[in-house]
């Protein structure tokens, strides 16, 4: 974990991990005219004022991915300094859901077997989710 830094903002991010009845997890590429652009990420977004870590999971899975969570399991809470500002990481684990995911940001998103996330450019701080699945999935 990377303490964070006292100057940098700190935002608070609602993340899903979204995992297939085909055992594929969800990921998403920043688009061009996003900070770290081309990398990879697990969908969600910043928690606006008076907004519960899972109306933010919902309110951003529809408005980036198209997909309506209708239940999902707090999993993972993670603190990451990036070099402008400090994020802390609400990661859920999103066990129901309807809608076909597609990037309605431009971005690209796609279905990735587990074993295959590592292939994938991740954001820093998504690195530690990913680290998670693997293990999570690998002890069984």
């Amino acid at each position: 974990m990377v303490a964070l830094v006292k100057c940098n903002p700190t935002v608070q991010v609602a993340v899903g991990v979204v995992i297939n009845e085909c055992g594929e997890v969800l990921i998403s590429q920043r688009p061009p005219e996003k900070s770290y652009s081309g990398l990879w990420e697990f969908p969600g977004g910043k928690l606006e004022a008076n907004e519960s870590v899972f109306q933010a999971l919902q309110r951003e899975f529809l408005e980036e991915v198209g997909i309506h969570i209708s239940d999902a399991k707090a999993w993972l809470k993670l603190e990451y300094a990036y070099s402008d500002k400090n994020v802390i990481l609400d990661v859920w684990h999103v066990s129901e859901f309807t809608g076909e995911p597609s990037g309605l940001e431009g971005q690209r998103v796609q279905w990735v077997s587990i074993n295959q996330l590592n292939q994938f450019q991740f954001l820093a701080g998504n690195k530690v989710i990913l680290e998670e699945i693997l293990k999570t999935t690998l002890s069984g």
